[in-house]
Formats: structure tokens, sequence, C-alpha cells
């Protein structure tokens, strides 16, 4: 009853939130008739925002030459590229008996490129997406990955500074086919599947939220890359509505250099459905909301039987809405899959909440702050666990044209995993640079 309570209200906030929105649209004036908002991690949309901007601190870094030679490039042959660097350090006043390390420390690099080889620029345009990342700890210190969930004893995570060595995460066709007024394109071949479905503006850890449930959201048991095929639909190039899919397989290897495809023949995937609308106003002013329905089979990989794994279902929802330089969103998710995929999915029901302040002074990023509250799936530890929620702040600083530095810090309440304490700080700061 509780449970079935907390929705209702969340379900009419959401409503609220979007009637709001809507209400915002229709008082200006529509500037861009496509209505569509990238997702926030797609590659196109990820290799487009390096490109010199106002707002840094310094004016300095790569010039203007150099990016208008890389927009020349995909003028003349139709390819973008970006290779990056990036770095993330963690400190926890608090860490589970037991453990050593209160300090994480990980790196990650990688090289990605969008090749447009059918209809450059137009309709029915296709390619080929490539990423190859490599990622690990440095000296001494934990992995960030594991820092939560180990160290800190926690069951939130830092999956996107792990440890993948020269891996190819992206290796896929992307085909859009205009329908009329329709559009839909797809991608088939090696991919990371929250590539195409959930979006959040914040999620982006390497200059974001880092606490797992506002960036990759382990409540969601998505797959490590490895096979899959995904499909976004426009039903209209004047409607911001889109509906979007993915399937992927369970089994991908992320420590298998290069890519295997073989469990493929296993059967065992994740099942991911999207319906979403964005209100989109001028250049990143917009407001979202999106419903999402997943399913997780079992792997067979990956110590299936000594790791949680059982498969389930879940949805997600999430609304945010922008007032001028203000932006607030609402999201929950529900979820039964035990283990799950990439990052562990131990939480049955995860809320978060918050608000941020874009370019503060006039400086290109943002000043955010969040809140988390996430119930563990009780059957996982053999009684009831505690509930874990947390508090998550930081200021993304465009340093220069081309290079990032994030401050912030997570608080954690009630750590689930160490009942030892009850409260742990855990300041970090990362660092992002990309060429």
């Amino acid at each position: 009853m509780l449970v079935n309570r907390r929705l209702t209200a969340l379900v009419g906030m959401l409503v609220i939130l979007i009637q709001v929105g809507h209400g915002q649209t229709e008082r200006r004036e529509q500037k861009d008739t496509t209505k569509h908002v990238a997702h926030p991690l797609e590659p196109g949309k990820v290799i487009d925002e390096i490109v010199p901007q106002p707002g840094s601190i310094i004016d300095i870094g790569v010039g203007d030459a150099y990016f208008d030679w890389k927009k020349g490039l995909f003028d003349k042959i139709g390819l973008k590229y970006e290779v990056s660097y990036q770095l993330l350090f963690q400190s926890a006043s608090e860490i589970a008996p037991g453990q050593t390390q209160d300090r994480a420390l990980g790196q990650w690099w990688g090289f990605l490129t969008k090749w447009e080889l059918i209809n450059r620029g137009k309709r029915n345009r296709g390619g080929i997406v490539f990423s190859m990342f490599d990622r690990r700890s440095l000296g001494s210190y934990a992995l960030p990955s594991n820092f939560g969930i180990v160290n800190v004893g926690g069951i939130t995570t830092n999956v996107e500074f792990t440890y993948w060595t020269y891996g190819i995460e992206n290796l896929y066709w992307e085909q859009w086919v205009g329908l009329g007024d329709h559009n839909l394109m797809f991608r088939v071949g090696n991919q990371v599947a929250t590539l195409m479905i959930d979006p959040f503006r914040f999620k982006d850890s390497r200059v974001s939220f880092t606490t797992g449930p506002f960036a990759f959201h382990p409540t969601i048991p998505f797959p490590t890359f490895g096979f899959g095929t995904a499909f976004k639909w426009l039903p209209s190039t004047g409607s911001g509505l889109y509906v979007a899919g993915t399937l992927n397989d369970m089994n991908g290897d992320p420590n298998a250099q290069g890519f295997d495809w073989s469990t493929v023949s296993r059967g065992e995937f994740f099942y991911g459905a999207e319906v979403g609308y964005n209100w989109k106003r001028t250049k990143g002013d917009y407001d979202h909301v999106h419903l999402l329905f997943f399913y997780a089979d079992k792997r067979s990989t990956r110590s299936p039987e000594s790791l949680p794994n059982k498969e389930g279902w879940g949805f997600s929802v999430l609304g945010e809405k922008q007032f001028g330089q203000l932006v607030t969103w609402l999201k929950y998710t529900y979820n039964t899959a035990q283990g799950g995929g990439v990052a562990g999915s131990f939480s049955n029901h995860t809320l978060t909440t918050g608000l941020s302040y874009k370019n503060p002074f006039n400086i290109q990023g943002e000043i955010t702050a969040g809140y988390f509250f996430m119930d563990p799936i009780d059957e996982l530890f053999g009684e009831e666990a505690r509930n874990q929620s947390g508090l998550e702040t930081y200021w993304r600083i465009l340093l220069t044209r081309n290079i990032w530095v994030t401050p912030g810090v997570h608080f954690a309440f009630n750590p689930t995993l160490n009942t030892a304490t009850d409260f742990a700080s855990i300041p970090h700061i990362k660092f992002r640079v990309a060429l």
C-alpha cells in the first residue's frame, strides 16, 4: 500500500510537470520545428560538443583553425572523430570494515568516430560508428567503479570508470529512413544500450554526475556492450514525440579485446522500449518526459552462479522542466531483476530529483545538486536491508575551449552494505580534455 501511494504521488507530480511544460511551450515562439533533442551520449552529439564555444574561463587551447578543419573533414568525406582523456579522483571519510582503500583514482581515454557514407547530411543517410576505450585505475588506488560498493559499502557504483582494456565498445551501422513526414533510425552491431534509451541531460559521468543513480543508473539492468540492435522513430518532424527501443546481448564481455558475438545464440537479452516527448524552444532550452519499460534475462557468463543473477522487469519514468537557467527533474525506477548486467542491479525502487543552474557567472557548464533514494532488493541480502539515500552536488566548469573540470561531493546516508556507519562524505574532482 505504501509503494502504491508513493507511485501515485510520483505520477501526479510528473503529470503536473508535463502540463506546466506544455503551457510554457504554448506561450513561447517555436524557433525549431524539428522538436528533436538528441540523447546526451549519442556519438554525434558527443563529438559536436567539443567545438570551441564562448564561456570558458581561460580563452586558450586548441584554436579555431583545428576545429574548422575537422568540420571541413565532415563536409568533404562525412567523417567526425574525437580523442578524449578523462580522470576521476575520489576520497571517502568512512570505509567498510576490513577495507583499507579510502581513495580511488581512475582514467578513461578513448577514440570515437562517426563516418556517414550514404547521403551525407541528407535524408536516408547512413554510416558507421566506432569507439574504442581504455579504462583502469592508476597506481595503488582503488578502482572507482568498485569504490562505492566494495570500499564504502553502498549499493551505488561509478561503473563508467572501470577496468576495460582497449575494448571496442561500439561498432555498428546507423541508418536513417525518411518515410514521408516520418523518420526512422536503426542500428545494428556492437553497441551500448544506454546510447539509445533513458536520456537525462546530466547523466554524462565524464563531466556531470558521478554517482550511479544519476549517471549510468544501475537500478536498470543494462548489459555491457555487445551485439545489439536499436531503433528510434520520429512520427512527425514537427513534433517532439519519439519512440525508441533496443535489444542487447546480456553476455557481452567487456574484457574480451575486440568483440565476441558467439553468446548471442544463447538467447539471453536485455529488452527496452521507450516513448518520450521533447518540448524544444531554443538550443539547449527544452523540457523532456519519457517512460521506459525493460526486461533482462539471466546471463550465463561473468560468474552467473556466484554473483546475483535473476531475470526481471521494470519501468522508469522521468520528467525534466527548464525555467530559464534553472532545470529540475524527477525520476522513479522500479526493478525486479537481480544482479543484471554491467553494474549490478541491487535496488527495487529508486528515486532521484534535483535542481541545476546552467552557465553560472557566464561560464559554460552548470551547478547541480541531486538527491536519491534506493530501496534494496531484500532477497539478495537474505534479510531486510536498510534503505540508502544520498546527495551529490557538482560544478561543471569549461576551463578552456576543450577542457572541463568538475569538482563535487557525494554524501552517502546509511550505506546498505556498511552498517558500521550511517554517513560518509565522498568528495571528488574530474578532468576531461577532448580533441
